[in-house]
């Protein structure tokens, strides 16, 4: 249940970039959440919970849609596994970029962390934390452009990398 629950955005989204209607994508990702506890005990605990999910939610898609034939509007099934693959790749990569962002944080200084995490991930506005800092707001956003710039640089470079050891 807590695989289910810790991937089930993820696993939505790869459900609905495959489906048109909003309310057919929730009654397959139901099915599909029905499907993967009862078939928990086929899962392979060295491998990953969320593309053996797509595989179980790919395969009720497919189903689906061999159902719903009947409407006028649908998606071949050369269609869908395109879809499909496309999405896991992008998931891939998200998670790719999301790995090098954290090392990446890492390697800053203490300070600009800090920075980062009072201008996002705070409840206060830029105005409010340049007061804290003692600095001006323009001085504070030209600061962050800056570490946006290190940080996007940082993470190509990983990814970059990433992509040259496979």
């Amino acid at each position: 249940m807590a695989l289910l629950m810790e991937h089930r955005h993820r696993l939505y989204a790869f459900i609905a970039k495959q489906l048109v209607n909003p309310a057919d994508a929730e009654e397959v990702f139901q099915k599909t959440s029905i499907l993967l506890w009862k078939k928990m005990q086929d899962f392979d605990a060295q491998g990953s919970y969320f593309h053996w999910a797509c595989g179980i939610a790919f395969n009720e898609v497919r189903n689906f849609l061999t159902v719903q034939r009947r409407n006028r509007l649908h998606f071949d099934v050369e269609l869908v596994e395109l879809m499909a693959r496309e999405s896991v790749e992008e998931e891939s990569l998200s998670e790719s970029r999301l790995n090098a962002l954290r090392l990446c944080l890492k390697e800053l200084s203490q300070r600009q962390q800090l920075i980062l995490q009072q201008c996002y991930a705070g409840t206060e506005s830029i105005t409010e934390v340049a007061q804290q800092l003692g600095r001006e707001r323009t001085a504070l956003y030209k600061q962050l452009a800056r570490l946006r710039e290190k940080l996007l640089a940082c993470i190509r470079l990983r990814i970059s990398q990433e992509g040259a050891a496979l």
